[in-house]
Formats: structure tokens, sequence, C-alpha cells
């Protein structure tokens, strides 16, 4: 019977972020390390290393959940554009902890 599994890790700061739309954007999170084998529940949080991140919505919700990997959407709070330059800029990165009970 397999175990119960928990991980955690982090993204790079300011890399991997791409455009959604105007006002918006995300990043996909590898996390194949954590050799997850079913579909993991996973917490996330946005930490920086310029700041900044206290004025996004959306870095506590993740989609396309697999083994290996998961979707972080972020905009500004008052909906203004927000490119991936910004988050290169100030260097935020996805922090993250999975649970994976198969």
């Amino acid at each position: 019977m397999p175990t119960a599994r928990i991980a955690s890790g982090h993204t790079a700061p300011g890399q991997g972020w791409q455009a959604y739309g105007a006002n918006g954007i995300y990043i996909d999170v590898d996390t194949t390390a954590a050799r997850f084998t079913g579909a993991p529940v996973y917490v996330t949080s946005i930490s920086s290393t310029g700041g900044s991140q206290w004025g996004l919505v959306g870095p506590s919700a993740v989609y396309d959940v697999t083994a290996t990997r998961f979707r972080v959407y972020v905009q500004w709070r008052d909906g203004s554009p927000l490119a991936p330059t910004t988050a290169q800029q100030y260097g935020w990165y996805i922090n993250w902890i999975g649970y994976d009970n198969p």
C-alpha cells in the first residue's frame, strides 16, 4: 500500500512568469522532484526578493493540478495591467507544499 507523501519547494525568483491577457500573469510550477504519484493537494503563497506582492490576488489558488505540476494565476487587486516584467523586476516566486495520499 502506498504511503502519503509531503514535499515542498519554490520557483526561481522572477523566472517562469507568462502573460495572461493584459491584466494578469501565470506560472507553471514543476513539482517533479517531489515524486508524487496521485493528484496532490497543493498549498501556495507568493514571496519576493523586492516586494510589492501584497497588492496581488490569486497566489493561493491552484489550477491544472497533476502529480508533476500546477499553475498559479495572479493579477493586481485593482485590475490594472500586469506583465511578466513586473514579476521579474520584483523577484516574485511561488512557495508550495504538496500532500499526496495515493
